[in-house]
């Protein structure tokens, strides 16, 4: 038989719903109406279908609300702590004009001078997008069939493997 699991008495019933009319993520509202019930004497497990949410959720809140109040239950946005970092467009463009003076320009090596001339730790995936943006296009290596040899150009061409299997 489930029973009634303690909730901390950091707010009443009426400062908890008060709190509800001035919080907009949807998230953080049920879990403030969970604390309301529990606090009324509903079981967690009633509680947990009453707001579709599992059991072990609604003890989650509970703990969590026992620790820090109200305000524990707010929800986390999840991403970088620090926020996603807005890069000057400047930066990128005066690699562009060092890239145009010629040379092979990998992404490391893109990093590297940023580092070195900016002072900056862009990472690669932003680089090579930002790149991208300023329609400067990633060449690879591509393979070749070696020397002169016209046979082995023609299978080459014709996508063929360039071993001849026989037995």
């Amino acid at each position: 038989m489930a029973t009634a699991l303690s909730v901390a008495a950091h707010d009443s019933v009426e400062e908890l719903r008060e709190h509800i009319t001035h919080i907009n993520d949807e998230g953080h509202r049920k879990r403030l109406r969970a604390i309301i019930r529990l606090k009324q004497g509903t079981l967690h497990r009633d509680v947990a279908s009453a707001l579709g949410a599992s059991r072990t959720s609604v003890c989650s809140w509970i703990t969590k609300y026992n620790k820090g109040g109200w305000k524990a239950l707010a929800g986390n946005k999840g991403g970088r702590p620090e926020g996603n970092p807005k890069w000057n467009k400047d930066i990128f463009e005066d690699l562009a004009k060092e890239i145009d003076k010629g040379g092979y320009w990998s992404v490391p090596r893109m990093q590297e001078w940023l580092t070195k001339h900016k002072k900056l730790d862009i990472p690669e995936q932003t680089v090579w997008y930002r790149m991208d943006q300023l329609k400067y296009s990633y060449k690879s290596a591509r393979p070749s069939p070696i020397g002169g040899n016209t046979e082995k150009r023609e299978t080459f061409k014709k996508g063929a493997s360039s071993r001849s299997w026989s037995r």
